[in-house]
């Protein structure tokens, strides 16, 4: 299965007379990136939100949003006094009163200023047991949204196979042609060059035989070395090698998005290479083409985990 790093994956669930949402991104990244949004009395919670999370995808920058959906006109702030806090913010006042001979009393202003005395909440007060009893159910809910979120990510992952094989299939025609176009390549320069032998021998014609079948001897061991070098067999057994590399990939599946991104780039450096050889405007028109197709498949990759 090939998986995309694109989806979307939503879920409500309720608790203690509240309402709340679980909302899921995901996009492409060249890592996994979580970023939670979560109350900040959840925060205990967070750790076995992010091992779910890891134990269900390896790529994508994710995030991740909790929040009440309560009514806001029946939400009503909660505030706490928070007691133990305040008797030591006492404690350190008297200190600081003996430590200086400060004579000023104590007022209630300067108690409910420290920080963390009065403790306001967005959302309910929760205890220590109330938080394990919300941290199971939240877990519960976050992994069958995160099923959704797989399952869409897999669908859409399909997708993109699909749509790379079709551009896959163009390449593989092309490489059909190519091989036809090389053997006519070889055919018109070798030709050519016989020709031009033709040609260079009339206008240095030489009576000596043997000095004759030297110079042919050489100028047939040069042509054979120019013919080598337009020669575009190895090229194209690499290209086609690619191609062929390609699919298997993603017949197989799996976490594939950067081996791909690596056989594009041999594939790419192959294009180039067929290019310069050829020195043919049928292959140089097609390997315009190919550039093209090979971009699209790179950038349909990078979405693929």
């Amino acid at each position: 299965m090939i998986c995309s790093m694109t989806g979307y994956a939503t879920k409500m669930f309720h608790y203690n007379g509240e309402n709340y949402k679980i909302e899921i991104k995901s996009l492409n990244h060249r890592f996994l990136d979580l970023k939670f949004r979560m109350p900040k009395e959840w925060a205990s919670i967070e750790t076995s939100a992010r091992a779910l999370f890891e134990s269900k995808m390896k790529r994508g920058s994710v995030e991740l949003w909790v929040e009440r959906t309560n009514d806001s006109k029946k939400d009503s702030l909660d505030i706490k006094i928070n007691i133990p806090q305040a008797e030591k913010a006492m404690e350190l006042f008297r200190e600081l009163q003996r430590k200086f001979k400060i004579t000023d009393p104590i007022s209630l202003k300067d108690l409910i200023t420290f920080p963390d005395v009065i403790v306001k909440h967005t959302s309910p007060y929760l205890s220590e047991e109330s938080i394990t009893e919300l941290r199971e159910m939240f877990m519960d809910e976050l992994s069958v949204a995160l099923d959704d979120l797989v399952k869409m990510r897999a669908q859409e992952g399909e997708k993109t196979k699909r749509a790379m094989l079709m551009v896959l299939e163009n390449f593989k025609n092309t490489h059909l042609r190519f091989l036809n176009l090389r053997v006519q390549m070889q055919k018109k320069a070798q030709e050519k060059v016989k020709k031009r032998i033709e040609q260079c021998f009339e206008s240095f014609t030489t009576p000596d035989a043997q000095m004759r079948a030297l110079m042919e001897t050489r100028i047939a061991q040069e042509v054979s070395l120019t013919l080598d070098k337009m020669d575009i067999e190895e090229e194209l057994n690499r290209f086609r090698g690619h191609v062929d590399q390609i699919e298997h990939l993603m017949s197989i599946g799996g976490l594939i998005g950067k081996k791909l991104d690596f056989m594009f780039q041999e594939l790419n450096r192959e294009v180039n290479t067929l290019g310069n050889k050829a020195q043919d405007l049928d292959i140089s028109h097609d390997v315009i083409e190919l550039k093209t197709w090979l971009e699209q498949l790179r950038e349909q990759s990078l979405n693929l985990e």
